[in-house]
């Protein structure tokens, strides 16, 4: 069964720091073994319906701005795994809209140069259908879980906990706060023990949930990952650090 990973992928510039995030994706990556291809869900590509990236070359998306020209620089020349969407869309079981103008979003690229930073495999991005409920995500992923056994890497990539407005940015370091904290344990226990039920309800803890996440987009993700889940996976934390009081940087994979 081929692992299956969730990353928090916090600030664009994380794409170009060296540190002990980025050092712990190089080193997941070189864990991966015969990965054929990557299908990639973000937070940063939310649709009405679903879609599913169709060009030759998936150009890199610096869907951001007011950071440094180095970032603006960064390019990440990643091929189409194009093979694999009439599978993905009998899987599914449900229409398939093609997009063959966008590339691969921050939330994709600036993960994948880490873990793969020759670019050698090839890429297929899915978008967030913004008309499910978090159930429907999870069912969602379910039916996409026959590619693990195909030497495809599914790659999530949200955050944990994401809210902008309580960034201490003074402090890359700061103490993160309680709710942050709270709401992190949450989602590792529900790994650990195998429980989508809390997952779900944390979304319907509206005060914690709207704290740790004013947005649904960063939180989605995790759904999938879950659904992704099998009784035989190990759950593992490759990495974990806070950032800026507010988002925590954990990873999640399942091998």
């Amino acid at each position: 069964m081929t692992p299956t990973l969730f990353v928090s992928h916090g600030s664009p510039m994380n794409a170009i720091e060296q540190n002990a995030y980025t050092r712990d994706l190089n080193s997941i990556g070189r864990s991966f073994k015969n990965i054929e291809a990557i299908l990639v869900i973000s937070a940063h590509w939310e649709t009405n319906g679903v879609y599913i990236t169709d060009s030759e070359i998936l150009p890199t998306y610096h869907d951001f701005r007011g950071f440094p020209k180095e970032l603006f620089a960064v390019e990440y020349p990643a091929k189409a795994a194009l093979s694999l969407i009439p599978e993905i869309e009998k899987l599914i079981g449900e229409p398939i809209k093609k997009e063959s103008k966008r590339g691969l979003d921050h939330g994709a690229w600036s993960m994948l140069l880490h873990l793969f930073p020759e670019a050698n495999i090839p890429v297929l991005q899915l978008s967030l259908d913004t008309n499910k409920t978090v159930e429907q995500h999870f069912e969602l992923a379910q039916k996409l879980s026959p590619l693990r056994k195909k030497n495809i890497l599914i790659l999530m990539s949200g955050n944990i906990t994401h809210n902008f407005s309580h960034l201490n940015f003074e402090n890359e370091n700061a103490k993160p706060f309680d709710w942050a904290v709270q709401f992190d344990e949450a989602i590792q226990k529900a790994f650990l023990t195998d429980d989508k039920n809390l997952l779900f309800n944390l979304k319907n803890n509206k005060e914690l949930f709207k704290i740790n996440h004013p947005t649904d987009d960063h939180f989605l993700p995790l759904l999938y990952l879950m659904g992704l889940k099998t009784k035989e996976d190990n759950v593992t934390f490759p990495h974990m650090s806070w950032q800026y009081g507010t988002l925590s940087m954990r990873h999640i994979l399942l091998n």
